[in-house]
């Protein structure tokens, strides 16, 4: 065997070799015994050491724990797909962002806001949601079983805040999580959107310099309206375009405009946009 086989793993390199995240790993070694937090910093315990890991030093990191290369073959690693899931990493097997995982989460009352963070409910403990704390923060957050994308309940609220499965109605309209029915799939990215950050808004609301003209969103907190302009791109639809953007500037009525391209960063654009307007998230 050659010497470069023989060097020790630090957890992080052990996670890559395994094809898990390192948090994931750190995870799964606490809890089968193998490390513990002292403090802030992990400890090997007599079932890590006898594993055969042990403690390295560098000038750069410090002390830390380092594995031999033969743990990659370890029966423990069997385990790894129902090693506890973050936020992230749920939210990557769903299809959304970390943030709109955990607002989902919450709508579907299995946590709750706590301490700048996360805290499990009766019903996410009962699902196999574990509590705890960032090793950098302290800030909680929750983790989850694999299985729970097998929730149907999960993945059907999960459809419907992406504009798929049940989503799409019978009557060619969009239902959204909060009972909105909307005339596409984007005015529905935008509506879930809202509605998970806690943003009181209507739909459809009438226009105060025209009775028969709607906007596409009221947000009643700072009087403001959000328009997504779609991907239609023929001359009359830039004309209505143009002529309701001209009608928001002469009535001086704060305009939030929505494009095609931002749908994908919503969780970005909108934040910014909505407090340029003086809404406070």
């Amino acid at each position: 065997m050659s010497k470069k086989s023989d060097k020790p793993l630090s957890t992080t390199a052990l996670a890559k070799s395994v094809s898990k995240e390192p948090r994931e790993l750190f995870i799964l070694l606490a809890d089968s015994g193998w490390i513990e937090k002292q403090g802030d910093k992990w400890r090997l315990t007599p079932k890590g050491q006898f594993e055969g890991g042990r403690y390295t030093q560098s000038e750069k990191y410090g002390e830390y724990i380092v594995w031999p290369q033969a743990l990659v073959e370890h029966a423990l690693f069997a385990r790894l797909p129902a090693a506890p899931l973050t936020a992230t990493q749920l939210g990557g097997k769903l299809g959304i962002g970390a943030r709109l995982c955990n607002l989902l989460l919450a709508e579907l009352g299995w946590i709750r806001t706590y301490r700048k963070g996360w805290q499990l409910t009766a019903a996410g403990l009962a699902l196999g949601g574990q509590q705890r704390e960032s090793e950098k923060t302290g800030i909680p957050y929750a983790s989850w079983p694999e299985n729970l994308t097998d929730n149907a309940v999960l993945q059907r609220r999960a459809q419907q805040l992406l504009g798929e499965g049940e989503a799409h109605s019978v009557d060619g309209q969009w239902l959204a999580l909060d009972g909105h029915r909307l005339q596409s799939k984007e005015e529905l990215l935008i509506d879930n959107w809202l509605y998970l950050n806690g943003v009181v808004h209507s739909t459809g609301h009438p226009l105060p310099f025209d009775g028969d003209s709607l906007a596409d969103f009221y947000l009643p907190a700072g009087q403001l309206y959000i328009e997504y302009w779609g991907f239609d791109k023929t001359a009359a639809y830039l004309k209505r375009k143009l002529a309701r953007q001209a009608l928001y500037r002469e009535h001086e009525l704060p305009l939030v405009e929505v494009a095609p391209e931002d749908l994908d960063s919503l969780d970005e654009m909108l934040p910014r946009a909505l407090l340029r307007q003086g809404v406070l998230l």
